[in-house]
């Protein structure tokens, strides 16, 4: 990306030139001195360790930092340090961090080796740091109960649309007098909004515009001595805040309807959130429909015109790469080889040239001519390309099997859910043998082409599409393809002698039967790849697999609240605020991925886990922008149809620079 920070390393120190100014400092005398700062400005004064270990012991529990400026993430790492030391296990910590030009992954890992024993915690930061867009970056630490929501642009654009509420807050970045222009009213007004009684705050200025501001925005303030050499600093409090820790609202009991890659992808986030999730799947085994298949790719499909389309594929991208990177799945189970993208029709070629002028700044693509393309996959290619370096494949029933594997998840297969009841108590599921569950707080319905079974009056348009892959036996001629090639299919590298291709596109076709048709029509889609699979018709072909992938009309997946229509259609007046639409009483939708399932269904799930949360009174901090997440309702098309446009906000189409 274009937005790094620019260093000079002075005496081994990192200088900001856009600031003229030091992340921190370190001294002969004292080694550790940027570290015992971070600790004493922001831990101590925050009473982190105090409040923490106070957390509750018998069940989940949230707690919220934001901070204002990651620099080198050593606050990040002090925090997540202490946090693992002395939180009970259960609990989860959110890090929110504005940054408007963070460091490359070099330059942390520079930064970084000036203190040692912070090497475990920099290594979980380092694994994650990569892939990273301008706005909203997700970065997941199970293994420390803790994420990191990473925001990479000025904090003027962010602050004014949190809408959460934070424990604590760390206010960093540089100086008023080195950058005046954070240390704005907005910045003390987003304090003010998202406080509640026990909301702290800590600073290593004492500026009197920074004093008068908290004043003002309604914090008590109090001026204390600084650390080192200096003299004051500021720290302080929402009135009233008592250190002990503010009433929780109970975690929500889920049940998941559907264990593919949507199910298990909502079932391991929300059971990272400290959830107890039950996943209900109708076969004897999870992954029955295209989760199943034996690989799949992860690449993002962008088309330059349709601005959500195109930020959801690139935010799903990163953030998928980096989630299947941490279940560790093995060279069985997750494998980044590159991909390339080919330009090989007019229409293709055109897109081609689209994307790549307007997102080749983003580090994430590449343009290449075809001697270029060819070179970098290993086998001759006749046409321009786009090149994924990151791109990969994952085995989709491994990834469901280790996200079902979870403490809180529990999973009940040869279940197959008929019907729904919602009573005073929760909602029940109604099963094939007439039994009804037990009460669950909220139900998610996963479970793609078959959701309108569950839900016939929700309004959600799913589109079926029939699907066939194979593999085949590796041969000469494809022995030195080293990246996944997509045209109109896709070929893999070779691994453990066989290569995946496919697949057939069959829109409307629920039939799931081997067809010997569609494995010759994938032999030739691979013999079109390159000139040199010409003897790619005779591959030997030894496994074919069919399944059905959902749709949406607008390419976009249905996640988030299902609510009743028929009330709505009632309403003698449009409804124009999202605030004013009915609560969903705790039913929610996460279907029609399409295609790209494998790799927006994660991502998709991280978003719905913490809102789902929020609505039932969790105000965590939520991971996309409102008319992003507004933009994916599953009702979406019904809003229109009531002519409620101004309901559904337009996402913003300005290219993220």
């Amino acid at each position: 990306m274009s937005t790094h920070a620019v260093l000079e390393w002075r005496d081994g120190l990192p200088y900001s030139t856009a600031f003229d100014d030091v992340y921190f400092s370190v001294s002969p005398e004292h080694p550790q001195h940027g570290l015992a700062e971070t600790r004493y400005v922001f831990l101590q004064h925050n009473q982190l360790q105090q409040r923490w270990q106070q957390l509750s012991t018998d069940r989940p529990s949230h707690f919220v930092i934001v901070e204002t400026g990651f620099g080198s993430g050593l606050n990040f790492l002090s925090a997540l340090q202490l946090w693992r030391e002395t939180a009970p296990p259960q609990a989860h910590l959110h890090f929110v961090s504005v940054e408007i030009a963070p460091f490359t992954l070099q330059d942390l890992q520079t930064a970084h080796a000036h203190f040692p024993e912070l090497a475990e915690v920099s290594q979980a930061l380092c694994k994650q740091y990569r892939l990273l867009q301008p706005g909203f970056n997700q970065l997941e630490l199970p293994e420390f109960s803790a994420s990191l929501t990473l925001y990479i642009g000025d904090s003027a654009q962010l602050l004014p649309q949190l809408n959460f509420k934070a424990d604590a807050w760390f206010l960093d970045g540089f100086a008023p007098s080195k950058n005046p222009q954070m240390w704005q009213p907005y910045l003390f007004e987003c304090m003010a909004r998202c406080a509640h009684p026990h909301t702290t705050f800590a600073t290593f200025t004492s500026a009197g515009l920074v004093r008068r501001g908290l004043q003002s925005a309604g914090f008590q303030v109090e001026k204390t001595r600084g650390f080192g050499n200096k003299r004051e600093m500021l720290c302080g409090q929402w009135p009233a805040a008592v250190m002990s820790q503010p009433t929780r609202p109970h975690l929500p009991k889920i049940a998941i309807i559907g264990a593919g890659i949507a199910g298990c992808s909502s079932a391991w986030f929300l059971a990272n959130l400290g959830c107890e999730v039950h996943v209900f799947e109708r076969a004897a085994t999870i992954a029955n429909g295209a989760s199943g298949n034996p690989r799949g790719m992860l690449y993002p499909r962008l088309n330059a015109e349709k601005p959500l389309n195109d930020h959801l594929a690139w935010r799903s991208y990163s953030f998928s790469l980096r989630h299947y990177a941490n279940l560790d799945l093995g060279n069985d189970g997750f494998q980044v080889c590159g991909l390339v993208q080919l330009g090989g029709s007019p229409r293709e070629l055109k897109r081609v040239q689209k994307v790549a002028a307007r997102y080749a700044d983003l580090g994430l693509l590449q343009k290449l001519d075809a001697q270029q393309a060819s070179v970098q996959a290993g086998v001759t290619l006749a046409h321009d390309s786009l090149f994924f370096e990151h791109g990969a494949w994952v085995n989709p029933n491994m990834a469901c099997m280790r996200m079902l594997q979870h403490k809180n998840v529990h999973l009940h297969v040869s279940h197959e859910v008929t019907g729904l009841v919602k009573q005073a108590s929760g909602w029940q599921l109604q099963m094939n043998d007439a039994k009804l569950s037990e009460h669950f707080d909220a139900v998610i319905i996963c479970n793609a082409a078959e959701a309108n079974t569950l839900l016939p009056d929700s309004g959600m348009w799913l589109n079926p599409v029939r699907g066939q892959m194979g593999m085949i036996a590796a041969q000469p001629s494809m022995n030195s393809l080293k990246t996944i090639l997509c045209g109109d299919g896709y070929l893999t590298p070779e691994h453990q002698g066989q290569h995946a291709m496919g697949a057939t596109f069959a829109p409307g076709d629920n039939d799931t039967g081997i067809r010997e048709e569609d494995n010759l029509d994938n032999l030739e889609m691979v013999s079109r790849l390159s000139a040199d699979f010409n003897q790619a018709l005779h591959a030997e072909i030894t496994f074919a697999r069919a399944s059905l992938r959902c749709g949406s009309p607008d390419y976009l997946p249905y996640v988030g609240q299902v609510l009743p229509l028929e009330p709505l259609k009632l309403q003698n007046a449009p409804i124009e605020r999202t605030q004013d639409l009915p609560s969903s009483q705790g039913l929610y939708a996460h279907v029609a991925h399409g295609s790209k399932g494998l790799m927006t269904a994660p991502f998709c799930a991280a978003i719905l886990a913490r809102r789902l949360l929020i609505d039932f009174g969790h105000a965590l901090p939520q991971l996309t922008e409102d008319s992003f997440w507004h933009g994916l309702h599953p009702q979406r098309h019904v809003f229109k149809q009531l002519g409620w446009q101004s309901l559904m906000q337009p996402f913003s189409d300005k290219v993220p620079t």
